[in-house]
């Protein structure tokens, strides 16, 4: 019986499969990283709605007061608390879901700047060790702020533009003005968000600019100042993802932030509660 012999690809017909296969990857795989980024950006939002929920419900059992940002470390001040706490400390009774509170879009450098823990897990003794919170900061000038004596903390009826006003979001964090640093350095302001300009209302008594630093006689708005500034991080595609007071979440561009009006010129419109340009 004569055996049919199969002729075997040559080293051209091999070169061409090849060739085939790394084109078909180089064309997939830019689209799974981008269906992962979507992925990631989706989970993100759905997250800083919860924190809406709690933030919604703290405000009910408060005199519709908000939060302040962060406890002081100073026994004198009546904000004083040991272990620090921080906004989302007191949203945790009202939202207890862990994973809420970390953003699925920070790596792992940015991850490890970024991370604060839940004062009554950072102790020896809780079961599994401390609970993180990373990637998102509170609009504190204009929302809660404890560096005052007393405390400040906005009631919602003094707010116009609920709808206009950031309430969290994803944040950069504070270079603690060394411009070679990356965002968050030194864990500085990572739960935080900044305005563009300096709120006249709530800057630090000592005349800070931003959260960890600056002077009032820096020009606002350049870049030099935001190496203090800890502003919303565009993580999602390009933008950033923040919840307003009247509870919606939406991506928006730091500079759509930046400039309510759109003139070209940076402006507190979006953070001070009143949708105001023109007011610090």
């Amino acid at each position: 019986m004569t055996r049919l012999v199969r002729p075997a690809f040559t080293l051209i017909e091999l070169l061409v499969v090849i060739s085939i296969i790394a084109l078909l990857i180089g064309i997939l795989l830019p689209a799974l990283g981008s269906a992962r980024a979507v992925a990631r950006s989706t989970v993100s939002m759905s997250q800083i709605r919860n924190l809406n929920t709690a933030l919604a419900i703290y405000a009910t059992e408060h005199r519709d007061f908000l939060p302040m940002h962060s406890s002081s470390s100073d026994p004198s001040h009546p904000a004083y608390a040991d272990p620090r706490t921080r906004w989302f400390d007191y949203l945790f009774p009202y939202l207890e879901t862990i994973d809420v509170y970390v953003s699925p879009n920070l790596d792992p450098e940015q991850l490890e700047a970024s991370t604060r823990y839940f004062a009554h897990t950072n102790t020896s003794g809780y079961p599994g060790g401390p609970v993180p919170f990373a990637g998102y900061g509170y609009n504190f000038q204009y929302l809660g702020n404890s560096r005052f004596n007393p405390t400040f903390h906005r009631n919602l009826s003094d707010v116009i533009d609920a709808s206009g006003t950031v309430a969290v979001g994803d944040c950069s964090g504070s270079r603690a003005g060394a411009s070679g640093a990356m965002p968050g350095h030194s864990s500085q302001a990572v739960y935080a968000i900044d305005p563009p300009l300096i709120s006249a209302r709530t800057a630090h008594p000592d005349g800070r600019a931003y959260y960890a630093g600056g002077s009032v006689n820096e020009p606002n708005g350049t870049p030099d100042t935001y190496l203090w500034r800890s502003w919303t991080m565009e993580r999602n595609n390009g933008a950033a993802n923040v919840l307003f007071l009247d509870g919606h979440g939406e991506a928006v561009t730091a500079g759509e932030l930046d400039d309510s009006n759109d003139d070209g010129v940076l402006d507190n419109g979006h953070y001070n509660g009143y949708g105001d340009p023109y007011r610090q």
